[in-house]
């Protein structure tokens, strides 16, 4: 049977006497627990962990002989003293894992903490996940839900002891019977009461004297009866200072330091901690006595490694601060209920932690306050003035909706009233208000955002602040030198006023009666008043607020100069475009009024986006209203909000005043993050996927007009999906800059902007939709364009069946192979998609018909052909180059590289016009230029920069490539001039200029284009 050491248990024992606990047994409970606790690790779960047994428990409990002062030991009662034994026992069972569990833990809350707390979709969750890589599989899954129990392990216990099988924190049911076993003699108040104190070492609510009662009854005896609120700091001491080397503390990993994870093992391993023992007290003429008050307590270690020392104090830090706040909590509870339980121990004396081998005194950062708040509150961080003004209306939205929570757009109201006569400018709301604990941490202390706090993130799991960084209210000293805020909280009894002069100032705070502040701050509000300095220009205040609360979730009034308040703000970003547009002009007003400008409202998940389509009455389509470009009001026109709150004036997907007229709004626990000004958003995974959603909503449109195009308004399949390309070329524009090139090419991927034919069936297909074919067919010819045009105005036909009519025209094999029907040339990012993903593999030309056949296959790994894209070889440079026209030559000839099946063309033709890119077939002199360069070993593949240059030279001698209608100079002129810029570029050590030459001369410069039978503007090509 199992010795009850410490006094505590001892005096716990003597509870057995009283009804409330008559027939418990602290031995037993002892013996049994002891065997729970000694399972700990069987597992291979917190194997590697320091101790959690019952030499733990002893430890912890001997620490109560002098954390305990001698006046608060006669004090404390059976009740008392069995609470905190029991939680001591208890508090760490939670760490216990059983198979069964360990079998079942898909049917826990497991996998939603590993999705939400571990392996998140942002950097953090990123570098955890990182971190998991060395692990194998199993290894892995077992590390996760060791990491899920040790954070639920407190709650845990909770649950076993309050006999709660709930699954989010794991399946136990046999540890629960157990616990249930042991606990079942003692009073079901007492239960719920331990229960909670054992989760309570997790926990910061130990202020809350309704959760933690002071005096709580289990019988009649005043034996009977506990300081639960006592107990709990009591077990978090005890838990917190059990750091000597025979354990390291069970805190959660991310409290002590997680950027330095080293120091932490490094801690561990150096067991270094030998003693944590009481300072003595100070009498009164500074000397230590051991009779004298004490409140600190010292540490005392030595360490021959700086990573286990850096480890040990950045834990003493947050332990030091847990010691502070229990002191407060315990004396607030003793002056508010006429109490006398003494908890000194206020700090941590770290003088007697040596590191051999260092300096003995520690060294840290220190910041110049003044010159921190100087740069806060200069332009360093905001470059616009006006900025205050949305600071202090984003707090005020922040504050009501918290307070009104849906009841928002009703109940809460924000109000700005300027007056330019006396310069005083007011920001007031009817929110939750400020405690005096608020005021003091929050406030008046830069960087420490309320909505941030660890404490307020748990009882509001599901409020998403606009504000984040806590230094808003720091902005009103880059206009006024007077800052009066009145604010009105209904947990406290007064009200409270502070006057600040200066950001360097100190701050008295004036608590007011309720009664004498103004009506509209009571029962709850704030008010921020600002006598603005001379000097500063506040601008239009109106205008600066309808910039940026665009989605305010609650009333917003401006009122100037005594003039009527004018509210701010839509219901939804649908309104606030139709708004933006109409206000814009007549023009524009007048075709929302009729119906020619429609604006279309979609929400998808944590996003809400508005977009303007006009009405094209000749093609009976609704296409994207373009923004009107870089004009003046363009920051009020359109945008991206987050929270509700305008970040970016731009339209939503795009880096400049140009694209889709749209206004987007991202909010909820996945919205994206800003930087600290405000100004933009941060690149983060959360705004890549607000981006790719906007992309997604205006490929939607393209998608439901393609549609409707077809199904109702009876068009053909070939008009239908001609149109996808025209609706969606507002995103190639070379004005509209995308923010994510990629994200938009992946939407864009997904449209219908091919037209397939195969069997005589006709469809339309995606980019990616090709993809799944290993070859496609495309017939060059007139004959096949003119059917196009037939198709377009015939709804069901197709090649097949119009080439029935016109029998001998053409072959009619059926080809066993999909033909692509869409031509290239027409629209620039069709052909980026198709030809970045084909390549072109057999070439058969029909001059008598004007026709070349040719096959595509997909790119894959091997390329047949050089690049065309200067900036792969590193020749940007050229890009530059124009001929004498002013036209660019950046446009490059495709070289074959690898075998080209080609049939039907003349001696006189090196080549073929494919859309719009020039192809080189095989056997022409350049050939043997090209398996020179092949054959060295530093052949670098299609982007290799000897065959891209290359491919530039013939661009250049290529009168093909211009105007055929102009006279063009002799072959050696453009030579002798070519030579000259391959020096300018620095290009001509990458080949032998002479032997281009020669082979440019050595035959003619045609290549098959069967456009060259077509008249234009009275000129015939060729």
């Amino acid at each position: 049977m199992s010795s009850l050491s410490s006094l505590a248990e001892q005096k716990a024992d003597q509870a057995s006497q009283y009804s409330a606990f008559g027939g418990f047994s602290v031995r037993q409970a002892k013996q049994d627990i002891e065997d729970l606790l000694g399972r700990i690790g069987q597992l291979g779960f917190f194997d590697q962990y320091t101790k959690h047994d019952v030499s733990h428990i002893n430890a912890m409990l001997e620490k109560l002989d002098w954390l305990i002062p001698d006046d608060t030991k006669e004090r404390l009662t059976s009740a008392d003293w069995l609470l905190i034994v029991l939680s001591a026992y208890f508090h760490d069972l939670g760490m216990l894992v059983t198979k069964e569990e360990y079998e079942r833990r898909q049917e826990s809350g497991f996998e939603k903490f590993r999705a939400d707390v571990l392996l998140t979709d942002d950097a953090d969750g990123r570098d955890y996940e990182a971190r998991l890589a060395v692990l194998g599989d199993e290894d892995r899954e077992r590390f996760l839900y060791q990491e899920f129990v040790r954070e639920n392990h407190a709650l845990r216990v909770k649950n076993w002891i309050l006999g709660d099988d709930s699954p989010a924190a794991g399946i136990c049911t046999a540890v629960m019977s157990e616990v249930q076993r042991i606990l079942q003699p003692l009073d079901p108040v007492f239960r719920d009461d331990l229960a909670q104190v054992c989760e309570s070492h997790h926990l910061e609510d130990l202020y809350d004297t309704s959760i933690y009662p002071v005096q709580q009854y289990y019988g009649s005896d005043p034996q009977e009866s506990a300081n639960v609120q006592y107990a709990a700091v009591l077990l978090r001491t005890i838990d917190l200072l059990h750091i000597t080397r025979d354990r390291a503390p069970s805190i959660a990993f991310r409290v002590l330091n997680p950027s330095d994870p080293i120091s932490q093992v490094e801690w561990a391993k150096q067991m270094a901690v030998r003693a944590v023992k009481p300072v003595w007290g100070l009498d009164n003429e500074g000397n230590r006595n051991e009779t004298a008050p004490r409140d600190t307590i010292g540490i005392h270690a030595k360490f021959t490694d700086g990573d286990g020392f850096f480890g040990l104090t950045s834990y003493l830090r947050y332990a030091a601060d847990q010691l502070r706040k229990s002191h407060d909590w315990i004396q607030r509870s003793n002056i508010a209920n006429g109490l006398n339980y003494q908890f000194p121990w206020k700090y941590i004396d770290k003088s007697r932690i040596e590191a051999k081998g260092f300096l003995t005194q520690p060294f840290q950062f220190s910041l110049d306050q003044t010159k921190v708040l100087d740069l806060l509150t200069g332009h360093t961080l905001y470059n616009d003035s006006n900025v205050v003004l949305r600071e202090l209306m984003q707090n005020s939205i922040d504050a009501v909706r918290l307070q009104h929570d849906n009841k928002s757009r009703s109940n809460g109201k924000v109000f700005v009233k300027w007056d330019s006569s006396s310069r005083t400018l007011e920001v007031r709301d009817n929110g939750t208000g400020m405690t005096q604990a608020i005021i003091e941490n929050n406030l008046l202390k830069a960087g420490s955002s309320r909505y941030q706090d660890a404490e307020f993130r748990k009882k509001y799991p599901t409020f998403n602040p606009i504000s984040r960084f806590g230094i808003g209210v720091l902005s009103t000293f880059m206009v006024a030198d007077e800052v009066e805020i009145v604010t009105c909280h209904p947990d406290e009894t007064e009200a409270r006023q502070m006057s600040l002069r200066s950001v360097h100032g100190e701050y008295l705070v004036r608590t007011l009666n309720k009664t004498e502040i103004d009506k509209h701050l009571f029962p709850h509000g704030t008010s921020v008043r600002l006598k603005i300095r001379p000097s500063a220009d506040v601008g239009d205040v109106l205008k600066i607020a309808q910039k940026w609360i665009v989605l305010p979730e609650c009333e917003v009034a401006v009122e100037a100069d005594s003039g009527k308040p004018i509210r701010v703000g839509y219901d939804s970003v649908g309104s606030a475009l139709r708004a933006a547009i109409s206000h814009f002009g007549a023009d524009f007003r007048e075709r929302l009024e009729k119906s020619k400008i429609r604006i279309v409202e979609k929400e998808l998940d944590g996003l809400s986006i508005a977009y303007a389509v006009r009405w094209n009455e000749y093609f009976n389509e609704w296409v994207f209203l373009p923004f009107p470009g870089p004009v003046r009001e363009a920051d009020t026109l359109a945008g991206t909000c987050v929270g509700g709150i305008r970040v970016e004036g731009y339209p939503p997907g795009f880096r400049r005043a140009y694209g889709v007229w749209a206004l987007a709004n991202a909010w909820g626990p996945h919205a994206p993050r800003t930087n600290v000004a405000r100004s933009a958003i941060d690149s983060t995974p959360e705004f890549a996927r607000v981006v790719e959603q906007i992309y997604s909503a205006y490929c939607d449109h393209i998608r439901e007009e393609v549609e409707e195009l077809q199904s109702v308004r009876s068009h053909s399949l070939t008009w239908a999906t001609g149109e996808a390309a025209i609706i969606s070329g507002i995103f190639s524009d070379r004005d509209s800059v995308p923010i994510s090139s990629p994200s938009l090419r992946q939407s864009l991927g997904k449209l219908p902007l091919f037209l397939l034919e195969q069997g005589g069936t006709r469809r339309h297909a995606s980019a990616d939709d090709l993809l799944q074919f290993e070859a496609l067919r495309m017939t060059e010819s007139t004959v096949m364009e003119h059917i196009e045009y037939l198709l377009r105005e015939l709804p069901g036909g197709s090649r097949a069946s119009v080439m029935k009519v016109l029998d001998g025209t053409d072959d009619q094999r059926e080809e066993s192979e999909p033909v692509i029907c869409t031509r290239l040339g027409r629209d620039k990012h069709v052909d980026e998609f198709f030809l970045s993903a084909w390549q072109i593999a057999e070439m058969k030309a029909n001059k008598s018909a004007r026709r070349c056949d040719i096959r595509w296959i997909k790119r894959g790994d091997r390329s047949l052909w050089s690049s065309v894209d200067l900036q792969s070889a590193g020749l940007e440079r050229l890009g530059s180059d124009q001929d004498r026209y002013g036209i660019s030559r950046s446009q490059l000839v495709h070289i074959p590289i690898d075998s080209i099946t080609v049939n039907g063309f003349t001696n006189r033709e090196i080549g073929v016009r494919v859309g719009s890119e020039l192809y080189l077939i095989p056997g022409h002199p350049w050939a043997s230029m090209v398996d020179t360069m092949k054959e060295a070993p530093d052949w670098q593949g299609p982007e290799d920069e000897r065959i891209v240059a290359l491919s530039w030279m013939i661009s250049a001698v290529m009168p093909s490539l211009r105007d055929f209608s102009r006279i063009l100079p002799p072959l050696g002129d453009t030579l002798e001039e070519l030579r000259i810029r391959t020096r300018r570029f620095e290009i001509s050590h990458l080949f032998d200029f002479d032997a281009f030459a020669a082979a440019t001369a050595s035959s003619e410069l045609e290549f098959f284009d069967t456009r060259r039978w077509q008249r234009w503007g009275g000129q015939v090509w060729g």
